[in-house]
């Protein structure tokens, strides 16, 4: 269980750097949609709503794109001022998810097969809080958990940190600003942190990019916060013109990344992508293999969250969306099964957009 008896507030004029640029482009993108950051009067609710949404308003049949079928989709809601802005998001043994907003808000909760939240809680990350603490210092972007342990460790995008956390959240007990990530812009710094089964980490850079093109990244050789960890730098370069927000391990070993566009007029789109952590190494350049493409006509926000699950023989994946806490976005979360690929891919892009029935 989650310790959520604390409680903070959250200044929604505080948002700078790239969640201005973003807002700004959005405003553009969706000038017609009333307002901009949403009106809301203070509330710590803890209820969160889901309201079942189709994959494709257009046609009720599609329930595939690319190397993912459609299992379901819901519009989370919550009366809670701080519920929102979710960029990242992880799955318990129990099935019920953690996400993290980029205001350093914990959203929990499971989902009953009727579409309602299990023991849902929404509460500010210990130490995020308090005098002289400023948007910067919340800016969590990612996110990553041992199972075995209960530990979970965060990273703060404006700050090129990383803060390792007890179970349940409880107290913080471990942080570090590596060397490695100083130079990182300080709006755009860690987005991606992952966890790999051998207890490796690694992070991926938001928009911080290094001379051959590519987006700067770090590998750890043990937990990031503990002494005696080294870490070597490399490049991540995602398919063109996307930005990695999330990316967890396949049961098969290889990582799925999360790649999130903003684009003028079509609005967003995100690309699912596949690559060999071999392929990782000191100074290496790595490119992801598209294994699907989200965009218009099907539904898709500002994906930024992925969680992978087993359910029987199949792997779940699960997107959830950050709404920016804008009136025109929504927290989408999304869940699909990953079809395996039997036929050697066509292209370092394909199979691209792909809407098949069955």
């Amino acid at each position: 269980m989650f310790s959520i008896g604390f409680a903070g507030t959250r200044s929604y004029g505080a948002c700078m750097g790239s969640k201005i640029i973003r807002s700004l482009l959005l405003l553009i993108l969706f000038g017609a949609a009333a307002g901009g950051v949403r009106t809301s009067y203070r509330s710590n609710s803890q209820s969160i709503t889901f309201r079942p949404l189709a994959f494709d308003s257009n046609d009720p049949r599609i329930n595939r794109v690319g190397q993912l079928r459609f299992r379901g989709a819901w519009e989370l809601r919550s009366q809670n001022t701080d519920f929102g802005g979710i960029s990242a998001l992880t799955i318990l043994a129990d099935g019920r998810f953690v996400g993290l907003s980029d205001a350093g808000t914990l959203i929990g909760f499971g989902l009953t097969n009727d579409d309602r939240a299990d023991h849902p809680f929404i509460a500010p990350l210990p130490e995020t809080l308090g005098p002289g603490k400023t948007y910067r210092d919340r800016d969590t972007e990612g996110l990553a958990y041992d199972g075995d342990t209960g530990q979970f460790w965060v990273s703060y995008e404006n700050r090129n940190m990383i803060r390792r956390f007890s179970p349940s959240f409880g107290r913080s007990d471990g942080m570090i600003q590596p060397a490695a990530m100083r130079d990182w812009n300080y709006n755009s710094g860690p987005e991606t942190l992952i966890r790999f089964p051998d207890g490796r980490f690694a992070a991926i850079s938001e928009a911080t990019l290094r001379p051959d093109g590519s987006y700067d990244a770090v590998m750890f050789s043990g937990d990031p916060v503990e002494a005696g960890t080294s870490n070597f730098s490399f490049g991540y370069r995602p398919p063109q013109g996307y930005k990695a927000t999330d990316a967890k391990l396949l049961p098969d070993g290889r990582l799925l990344i999360l790649n999130r566009h903003i684009g003028f007029p079509e609005g967003f789109s995100a690309i699912l992508s596949v690559l060999d952590p071999a392929e990782i190494a000191k100074d290496a350049v790595v490119e992801s293999t598209a294994i699907a493409v989200l965009k218009a006509p099907l539904l898709v926000d500002n994906m930024e969250g992925l969680a992978i699950a087993r359910e029987g023989n199949d792997t779940v994946i699960w997107l959830i969306s950050d709404d920016n806490f804008n009136v025109w976005q929504r927290s989408l979360l999304m869940k699909f099964t990953l079809i395996e690929d039997t036929k050697k891919p066509a292209a370092k892009l394909a199979p691209g957009f792909d809407s098949l029935t069955e």
